[in-house]
């Protein structure tokens, strides 16, 4: 399969959260506000992206649905504004970090032109993403310590520092940057130069790291543009990523809920299920 394109993302949300809705330090799911009709209304958990996408059929042409907002509104990634750079998911482990990657892969196939759009993956946990690997897109998932993995890097590589791609974008998914990075010298150094020039040659990355190793990775995640965060239980982690004394990721309902920073303020945003079959 030939190597296409790359991937720009602007994160396009066009409301902001409703205070009241920051209230959650519950392990129950809350109903997002545009939910709350009647007592069996369906959990935001439990819609499929399928059905998100569905019910906003005037979505933009050339953007993935990576979630909606608590007022229910839709979170879009512009794939052809670079802008936003490349995009970390940070969280502690187990808190749906590898989810919402697999939603941008899934997405890549319901709009309405995805003929341009492929992602690769490469993964310490090849084996979460078995069912996606079949989807159109797809271009392959590698291990990570697999000597694979550097040879598709340094292919995506070689492509980005190509002229001319046209419409073709390519993402590249990181599942666990710290493992990754620590395979192979070569392997860090084509990361870094992705994470430098990738997003102005049709290549995006999209990685994933875990807040502890984030802590201790400062310089990575100064190369990354856009910074999503998942639940972190401690505070002190999160000010000392953030630096943000209002940022709340403790009240994240793990696995459902992501905040991002957005015009100087943080939007919070669930993520739908998806299709296994």
């Amino acid at each position: 399969m030939t190597i296409s394109n790359t991937f720009s993302m602007a994160l396009q949300a066009f409301q902001e959260l409703m205070p009241e809705i920051e209230e959650h330090k519950k392990k129950t799911i809350r109903k997002s506000p545009s939910m709350m009709m009647a007592p069996d209304t369906t959990l935001p958990s439990a819609m499929t992206l399928e059905e998100l996408i569905a019910q906003n059929p005037t979505l933009p042409n050339d953007t993935l649905m990576l979630g909606m907002a608590n007022d229910g509104l839709p979170v879009l990634l512009n794939l052809y504004e670079p802008a936003p750079g490349p995009v970390l998911v940070v969280g502690d482990s187990g808190v749906g970090k590898t989810s919402l990657m697999q939603t941008l892969a899934r997405a890549t196939d319901l709009i309405q032109d995805p003929s341009d759009i492929q992602f690769g993956v490469v993964s310490s946990n090849p084996n979460e993403w078995k069912t996606l690997d079949a989807s159109p897109g797809s271009l392959g998932v590698w291990p990570a310590n697999h000597s694979s993995a550097q040879d598709f890097i340094q292919r995506i590589t070689d492509w980005a520092g190509q002229p001319e791609h046209g419409r073709q974008i390519i993402v590249l998914f990181l599942d666990d940057l710290a493992s990754i990075i620590n395979t192979s010298y070569e392997i860090q150094e084509n990361i870094k130069w992705l994470l430098l020039n990738g997003s102005k040659n049709q290549v995006w990355i999209v990685a994933s790291l875990n807040v502890v190793r984030a802590i201790r990775m400062r310089v990575w995640l100064d190369l990354f543009n856009t910074h999503i965060f998942g639940y972190i239980q401690q505070p002190s982690l999160a000010r000392a990523l953030t630096t943000d004394s209002l940022s709340d990721f403790e009240s994240l309902v793990p696995g459902l809920e992501f905040d991002i920073k957005q015009q100087g303020e943080w939007l919070r945003f669930w993520l739908p299920a998806i299709k296994t079959c």
